[in-house]
C-alpha cells in the first residue's frame, strides 16, 4: 500500500481557492466580483502558511483575484478578461509548483 506524498504547505488551501472562485465566479459582473473578493482573501490566508515557490505563486495569484476585484467595481481601469487569463495562467503555475514539490 503507497500513501499520497503530501502537498507542500500552502498548496491545499490555495488550490482549494482556485476551485471554488472558478465554480463560484458565474456570468455575471457582480458573482465575479463576489467570487474575486472571496477568492483574494482564501489566497491570502492561504499564503500565510505557504513556504518558497508556492508562497510567491499565492501572493501573485492574491494581487490578481484582487485586481479583478478592483476592475469589476470600477475603482480601476482595466481589462478584466486580460486579468482573468493572467489569473488563469497563475493558477495553472500553482498547480504546477504544486505538483512538482510533492514528487
Amino acid at each position: 500500500m503507497s500513501l499520497q506524498p503530501l502537498l507542500p504547505a500552502g498548496c491545499e488551501e490555495a488550490l482549494a481557492v482556485v476551485d471554488r472562485y472558478y465554480r463560484t465566479a458565474g456570468s455575471t459582473e457582480l458573482s465575479q466580483q463576489a467570487a474575486a473578493t472571496a477568492a483574494y482573501q482564501g489566497m491570502t490566508r492561504a499564503s500565510l502558511a505557504a513556504e518558497g515557490a508556492v508562497y510567491s505563486v499565492t501572493v501573485t495569484l492574491s494581487q490578481d483575484f484582487s485586481n479583478m476585484r478592483f476592475i469589476l467595481s470600477g475603482m480601476v481601469s482595466g481589462d478584466y478578461a486580460a486579468a482573468q487569463t493572467r489569473t488563469t495562467r497563475d493558477a495553472q503555475t500553482l498547480r504546477d509548483v504544486c505538483r512538482s514539490d510533492s514528487s
